[in-house]
């Protein structure tokens, strides 16, 4: 047939007027052997069943607002504020509207940050649109995830898997699953299977874990003797805890500059073995100085305000005086979320922290106490530092953060690249409520502002179309 085409093509490039023939049947020639060398395949017959049909949605769907909100929203590809929206549809008891389904589905496919958000608002229609493609699996509620996987298989999952499938089982069952880690950690011979079973306890840690964390200290393995260290020192009241207050009680006095190291004690001679258990490996509590910050370390800011008879604030001053103040309030930093009152000991450690080392130190605090700690510290921080620790918050904040942090943002200078343009991660996540009610100030501070605050007027929508409807519309 090739041969055949390639031979009518000539001849119409020649024409019948000067290659001879009919021009008729040329035509026809054309038109068979074109459609037989290029024309698509017929679609083979069907055979697997129809799917059955979708079962009818038992939850209600949100108002015509708040659907037409979530159609913006996917518009913009914003993160938080889909999450912001499936949250605020979960506590008034709505699912997606079924025409969302698809595209929230295939979101949470390629996004996996946001499938527990997404998962909440895809009602009985979405799962079971979730079982009819493999990849939606995770949504359909009977996925074959590592939950299913038999624990005494989880260890043969690959790396990336292990731990969070150990902690989904701890959290379902933390008697079974904590013994099954005790034996396994007797019994594993690679330190990475060891680390992984340490890691996974700091799902449901609790004293009952000390004594497996205590024994891990002893491995071989720098990671297994880290890990279990730096669970041992969120875990309260420890062994771990009264050594380093011995040691600090024992190799720190208060003088009138602050506290400094006893002459002719444990600080002014090489650390024994039994320090050096208590010591992180990774070559960051080295000298006298790294010693000092691992007793810190070990110790809840109770033990301060309880040796030096002061509350937090009083205590937070005497340790950001003195020679070791740096290494005492890098310690500190490590057990600001055990503190009554984190601020005051927030606003010390900072002084000694860079800037990396601040985020870090507020990555680890619970939302609120998170708030409170940025509004203290940040007073004399840039803009990119402020902002960077504004992105760390869980949206969205209190009214009270909102307030301080809009007035902090005022009184800094706008980088060059976003002059005149109000902060994105204020408006994102920032009560939105306080924030509309402070529209003309933020437009008076920050005139070029079209996209951010296009933002805020989405998110002023999203709390008003999940605002309890009025008594007529409510009828």
């Amino acid at each position: 047939m090739k041969a055949e085409w390639s031979k009518t093509v000539q001849d119409l490039l020649i024409g019948t007027t000067r290659g001879g023939g009919d021009p008729t049947a040329l035509l026809s020639d054309c038109a068979a052997l074109g459609v037989a060398a290029f024309g698509a395949t017929l679609p083979q017959e069907a055979t697997a069943e129809p799917l059955p049909l979708a079962p009818p949605e038992s939850a209600a769907l949100p108002r015509p607002a708040a659907r037409a909100v979530l159609e913006a929203i996917m518009s913009l590809d914003d993160e938080v504020l889909l999450t912001e929206w499936c949250a605020l549809a979960k506590a008034n008891g709505v699912v997606a509207e079924h025409r969302m389904l698809p595209a929230l589905l295939a979101l949470g496919t390629a996004r996996p940050g946001l499938r527990a958000a997404v998962v909440e608002v895809l009602g009985t229609r979405g799962r079971w649109l979730a079982n009819t493609r493999p990849g939606w699996s995770w949504a359909s509620g009977t996925a074959p995830l590592v939950d299913e996987v038999p624990l005494e298989e989880i260890l043969d999952l690959p790396s990336a898997q292990r731990v969070r499938a150990l902690r989904r089982k701890r959290k379902a069952d933390p008697v079974q699953v904590g013994a099954f880690i005790a034996r396994e950690f007797v019994e594993s011979r690679r330190s990475a299977d060891r680390q992984v079973l340490i890691s996974a306890l700091e799902t449901g840690l609790g004293p009952q874990d000390e004594r497996l964390l205590e024994a891990a200290l002893d491995d071989k393995a720098a990671a297994v003797h880290d890990e279990a260290l730096r669970l041992l020192r969120n875990l309260g009241r420890t062994r771990l805890a009264a050594r380093a207050a011995h040691r600090l009680r024992h190799g720190l006095r208060l003088t009138a500059d602050g506290l400094d190291v006893r002459p002719d004690e444990l600080w002014t001679g090489q650390a024994d073995e039994a320090e050096l258990r208590d010591l992180m490996r990774d070559g960051s509590e080295k000298g006298v100085a790294g010693r000092i910050r691992a007793a810190a370390a070990s110790v809840p800011p109770s033990y301060w305000t309880a040796t030096l008879k002061a509350d937090d604030a009083k205590a937070a001053g005497i340790l950001r005086r003195g020679p070791w103040a740096g290494a005492l309030l890098r310690g500190v930093a490590d057990q600001l979320a055990a503190a009554k009152d984190p601020r005051p000991w927030a606003v010390a450690a900072a002084e000694t922290l860079t800037g990396m080392e601040q985020l870090e130190m507020l990555a680890a605090l619970p939302a609120e106490v998170a708030e409170q700690a940025v509004v203290a510290v940040s007073k004399g921080w840039h803009y990119d530092l402020l902002d960077h620790a504004c992105a760390q918050l869980p949206a969205p904040w209190s009214p009270e953060t909102t307030r301080a942090l809009l007035h902090r943002y005022a009184a800094l200078p706008d980088p060059r690249w976003r002059s005149g343009r109000p902060p994105a991660v204020l408006l994102a996540r920032g009560d939105a409520d306080l924030l509309g009610a402070s529209w003309e100030a933020l437009t008076r501070r920050w005139p070029e502002n079209s996209l951010e605050l296009e933002i805020l007027r989405l998110r002023i929508r999203l709390r008003e179309s999940f605002a309890p409807a009025p008594p007529q519309e409510a009828q």
